[in-house]
């Protein structure tokens, strides 16, 4: 009875050796295992570390430099191409990727005669510039022009607007006198008459001046009516000598004043 207890006892505590090698095989593997991956896990941050920090700084040393060429488009009626890529050329003030595009083409429209400009880049290392040109309607006396929405330009260069005729007055009536500049012009072209010079006078008198140097004295109001009223005495009487008309006053209700040359003067003393 003790025997086989003890037997019994011996074999619930005996460990065979097959069992212990396959166990410890069993552990050295999991470790093996845990070891790779944290290996792995090390290298492929390593290798995300590397190109981020060395491949972004090779991206920065592409891209970081300053811009080699600039495109100018669009057509040049008053700026030169020369003209206006040197201008460009100053206003860049930065690299490629830093240059601040808003800021740039704030800088281009302060231009006189551009209006608008609209900048793109391209790669690796171009700028893009299409500018659209003002479209100057009339002179505004001796600063500048009136662009189509009646806008008073300043510029100095006015050498290029002597072709133009000429408006003046008060600036806040700018967009007003263009309008009636456009209006009369076309009721005075009826009769091949051109406007030379319209302004409105410190008494905001209207006054026109006609090619061939005929001033029209028109008042404060009612300005297409009294051209019409010009017009009708311009052919049934003044056409044959109008040459010879200095002013024609047309602050009247119903009729006009005309005030002739002194040469004509004389010729009307002999005839008679």
């Amino acid at each position: 009875m003790s025997k086989r207890a003890a037997r019994a006892k011996g074999y619930r505590q005996a460990t065979p050796k097959g069992a212990s090698r396959s166990s410890s095989s069993s552990v050295v593997a999991r470790l093996f295992v845990l070891v790779s991956r944290a290996a792995l896990v090390v290298f492929v941050a390593g290798i995300g570390f590397g190109v981020y920090h060395y491949g972004g700084a090779a991206a920065n040393r592409i891209l970081q430099h300053p811009v080699d060429e600039v495109r100018v488009e669009g057509p040049f009626h008053f700026v030169t191409r020369e003209a206006a890529t040197d201008l460009i050329g100053a206003a860049i003030d930065n690299d490629f990727v830093d240059l601040d595009i808003t800021e740039l083409k704030q800088k281009i429209e302060q231009h006189s005669w551009i209006e608008r400009a609209v900048i793109t880049r391209s790669l690796p290392s171009a700028l893009v510039v299409t500018l659209v040109e003002q479209v100057p309607i009339a002179r505004w006396g001796d600063k500048g022009f009136l662009n189509q929405r009646g806008e008073v330009i300043t510029t100095d260069e006015t050498e290029l607007l002597s072709d133009m005729p000429e408006l003046s007055g008060r600036e806040e009536q700018s967009t007003r006198i263009m309008q009636q500049y456009q209006d009369l012009s076309g009721l005075l072209r009826s009769r091949n008459l051109t406007i030379v010079r319209l302004w409105v006078d410190e008494l905001s008198t209207w006054r026109i001046t006609l090619n061939g140097g005929v001033e029209l004295v028109l008042g404060k109001d009612d300005l297409a009516e009294k051209i019409q009223r010009f017009l009708l005495v311009y052919d049934e009487h003044l056409v044959p000598q109008f040459d010879a008309v200095v002013r024609v006053d047309l602050r009247y209700t119903n009729g006009l004043a005309v005030a002739w040359s002194n040469e004509y003067e004389v010729l009307v003393e002999e005839a008679s």
